[in-house]
């Protein structure tokens, strides 16, 4: 409750919505807010169904002492209004009282300016009580529907119904498998970001099946499978242990699956957006690599074509102006375009390059290259210096553009390249360097007469560092962005001005919502998670209590029994942690490409996100076992 009016109030406010890149915040507090309503939805759900399934026998006691069915449903109709004013009451006063400091942390994160004043939502609270209201008289409904239909008896059977053995479902097990094999399938083919977008609920919908059938259907299977081996199953320790594993599995398999469901949920949003936030500079550096960021879009087919030297003096003379110097300039020209990916060739065939697997090229000259890294080399008009993540196995590059064909002999494959072009990598990206602006400017006509229209233009951009204060460096890209063909530039299509601090607040506003709700999220989904986990075993406490007391009248040591049943709760407690790690590693390159789309390429650093988050999970995960296995022991042992 307290959680949904936190990110409601925020999306809701309006001091919030004022600032620069408050559109990102709006778009992740609402993601957030129909997230946690979806959520509190189900998990209040379940454990509704948890707590009235230990009140079966309670509720029948008092039907059988001579109160009536409507008489139970009046006691249910109470205690669901206490529930609510208690309830709704307290999460709005802790809401109320924890939204400034949830604010003044989402605004660190985004580098915002910290505004003084204490503001309580009336439309957060509105749409907070109508929410949880409407979810407490449906649970409600399902109490009611439920025990006007069980008879008194039933219910007093009810905390046995379940020890009959569980039977082996194949059918389901080979679902699970095959739901499993196929999520893990897409996950590790997946060879495009814009292909892992489109594909990726699909992925976590087979995997959430085949979650739900590992624990409910497989592990059975499993388990009679080593019940079959005689020599192995009649033997003290293993005999205890197979039998209470195939009892617990039924009683806990839905639980099980929900804790490594949530919990993989966690792994994955944190792990994802804390790499996303630390990566921010990387995507400045890569969208953004100067304080001054002029682009050129030339029109090849002008007369009077773009004046290159005519557009530097201005741009220095405007910086002159405002009393800075220029520290660093860096200026090139490059060629972006989209090629089909054939059998050994790639082709601009305008029908088939955006209907299959296809490249970006980006081509920047000999000359340009070394203004941009200091290296010099020496290349022929067919060789090429080339670098990409995944055509690292290309010894050629051979493209096919209408009357004009390319073959390319690849004389080196660098380890980097420098941020050019701004590219988004939503598809295979591949960086070529060419010996001169001849080969440049063919490359541009090969593929203009392909695409025509659709044909991408050549483009120049200017990398500027000064010694200017912040404010005025946006000052003077605001005047470089208003420089025209009349300043003598010539004639060209566009003229865009960027600058790394007015992008900066954008991207740390878009990257800390991404963060801000993956932590929130993440802490809500870790609550239930240990909340289910207490359920769980406060549950098998008092369900193996009888089991422990029937197994020390039979003559088994008590230390056996206590191992066993040790082992027992061990692994079934750590196997949802085990199969959520599974499905991290499954997911990982997958999570790469995805962040990909962000302009995201440092590997290195999502996966050690990955490990720590995955470590620190564990570590928290160890310690609730620690705690809720104390109550389970001395509700066993009492």
């Amino acid at each position: 409750m307290a959680g949904f009016y936190i990110i409601n109030a925020i999306a809701s406010d309006e001091g919030v919505l004022r600032l620069r890149g408050a559109a990102y915040v709006k778009l992740m507090m609402f993601l957030g807010t129909i997230i946690i309503g979806i959520f509190s939805v189900v998990f209040l759900l379940y454990t509704n169904s948890f707590l009235m399934k230990r009140r079966h026998k309670e509720l029948a006691l008092y039907n059988m002492l001579g109160m009536e069915k409507r008489h139970i449903a009046w006691i249910l109709c109470y205690e669901s209004l206490y529930v609510a004013l208690i309830g709704i009451m307290g999460g709005l006063l802790c809401g109320i009282l924890l939204h400034k400091l949830v604010t003044l942390a989402l605004f660190k994160l985004l580098r915002f300016d910290v505004p003084f004043g204490f503001m309580i939502s009336t439309a957060a609270i509105k749409t907070s009580v109508i929410l949880f209201t409407s979810i407490i008289v449906i649970t409600l409904l399902f109490n009611l529907v439920r025990i006007r239909r069980a008879k008194p008896i039933e219910l007093l059977k009810s905390s046995s119904a379940g020890e009959k053995e569980p039977k082996s479902k194949w059918i389901l097990a080979l679902i699970g498998v095959l739901s499993l094999g196929a999520g893990y399938y897409i996950a590790l083919t997946t060879k495009s970001p814009i292909q892992a977008l489109s594909i990726y609920f699909l992925a976590v919908f087979l995997v959430i099946i085949g979650t739900y059938c590992l624990f409910t259907a497989i592990s059975i299977v499993v388990l009679k499978q080593l019940r079959r081996n005689k020599k192995l199953y009649y033997k003290t320790r293993y005999f205890i242990g197979i039998s209470g594993m195939l009892y617990r599995m039924k009683r806990n398999a839905v639980g099980l699956a929900n804790i490594c469901i949530l919990s993989t949920m966690v792994l994955v949003m944190v792990s994802g957006t804390l790499s996303l936030y630390l990566g921010t500079e990387d995507m400045l550096d890569r969208f953004c690599p100067g304080q001054i960021v002029p682009q050129i879009t030339i029109n090849n087919e002008a007369e009077n074509g773009f004046q290159k030297d005519i557009m530097i003096e201005n741009i220095k003379d405007i910086i002159s102006k405002n009393n800075g110097e220029i520290a660093t300039f860096k200026d090139y020209t490059y060629l972006a375009f989209a090629a089909g990916r054939g059998e050994s060739y790639y082709h601009t065939n305008i029908e088939e390059s955006f209907n299959s697997d296809y490249v970006q090229f980006c081509f920047i000259t000999e000359e340009n290259y070394k203004k941009l890294t200091g290296r010099e080399m020496k290349l022929e008009e067919n060789e090429i210096l080339f670098f990409s993540d995944t055509l690292k196995d290309k010894e050629t590059i051979h493209i096919e553009a209408a009357d004009y064909s390319f073959e390319f002999t690849i004389v080196e494959h660098l380890k980097s390249f420098p941020s050019i072009g701004n590219i988004t990598a939503i598809v295979d990206i591949g960086y070529g360097v060419v010996k001169d602006e001849p080969v440049l400017q063919a490359l541009y006509k090969g593929q203009m007469s392909a695409y025509g229209e659709m044909a991408s233009d050549l483009k120049w951009v200017a990398i500027i560092d000064t010694d200017l204060k912040e404010d005025i460096q946006i000052k003077c890209a605001r005047e470089i962005g208003n420089l025209s063909s009349a300043d003598g530039l010539g004639d060209y299509k566009e003229l865009l001005v960027n600058t790394r601090v007015e992008n900066a607040t954008d991207f740390y506003a878009g990257s800390g919502g991404f963060l801000f709700l993956g932590l929130f999220l993440g802490f809500l989904f870790n609550m239930a998670t240990v909340l289910i986990i207490y359920y769980k075993q406060i549950s098998e406490g008092y369900e193996d209590k009888v089991r422990f007391e029937i197994m020390q009248k039979v003559g088994l040591p008590k230390g056996d029994i206590k191992r066993s049943v040790s082992m027992q709760i061990l692994i079934v407690f750590f196997a949802p942690l085990a199969v959520s790690a599974i499905h991290v590693a499954f997911d990982f390159k997958l999570m790469v490409k995805l962040l990909g789309l962000f302009s995201l390429t440092n590997n290195r650093l999502t996966m050690l996100c990955t490990l720590g988050i995955l470590l620190g999970f564990a570590v928290i995960y160890g310690i609730v076992y620690g705690l809720t296995a104390r109550t389970y022991y001395k509700i066993v042992s009492a």
